[in-house]
């Protein structure tokens, strides 16, 4: 079994999970610049659609309210439920990453076939340097909407009751394998005989396109 004092990530719920061979959906969230995009990717390496013809962030449009700024978030969120059920009708298993799905996710949780919520947890810090505040007053500002941001997503998670799987990106980065095998199992998915390019695309760096 995994060392729990350096596990990557941290599981709850697991009582609520589906049976292995019954349709459910992922979510991928977290912070901007957090690690959702690296964590997304293992997910759609491990055979999740997690939408067509995906940026290198792994964002589907469809569940992003700030690709179409024509949109007001209310006409965005009025929308999922049809998207949903489209996606629903052609997978049974699908998912999507929007590091601030906190701003829907719990008027839509209903809509969804036995959600598993994957939250990923980045220190702050570095964070909040990759944001590249311009001053003193910016850098705390920066800290406390990222740790403000942290605390709603844990407490929605903590609402919604379903199958989470808390991930830190410092750990997942520097044991990728641990992390696969961690991701997989909460998913009850089998990971591929050939992990040598899913490694590959969660090395940290650049964006990269997921794994096919």
């Amino acid at each position: 079994m995994n060392d729990k004092k350096t596990s990557p990530s941290l599981s709850t719920g697991l009582r609520n999970r589906a049976q292995a061979d019954t349709p459910r959906t992922v979510v991928c969230f977290g912070t901007p610049r957090g690690g959702t995009s690296m964590v997304a990717g293992a997910i759609a390496g491990l055979g999740v659609f997690m939408g067509t013809d995906l940026p290198k962030n792994i964002e589907d449009p469809m569940f992003n309210p700030d690709v179409d700024k024509s949109l007001s978030i209310e006409d965005f969120k009025a929308r999922l439920p049809s998207v949903i059920a489209q996606r629903n009708n052609m997978h049974r298993i699908w998912g999507w990453k929007y590091p601030r799905a906190n701003r829907y996710l719990e008027e839509i949780l209903s809509d969804l076939r036995n959600p598993y919520l994957v939250l990923v947890y980045r220190d702050p810090v570095p964070a909040t340097v990759r944001a590249q505040p311009e001053d003193d007053r910016a850098v705390f500002r920066e800290l406390r909407r990222r740790l403000r941001m942290d605390m709603d997503n844990l407490q929605i998670a903590q609402r919604a009751k379903c199958p989470t799987l808390m991930v830190s990106y410092e750990r997942a980065s520097k044991k990728p394998k641990e992390f696969i095998a961690q991701l997989a199992e909460f998913l009850q998915l089998t990971p591929p005989d050939d992990l040598g390019p899913l490694l590959a695309f969660m090395e940290p760096g650049s964006y990269k396109l997921p794994v096919a």
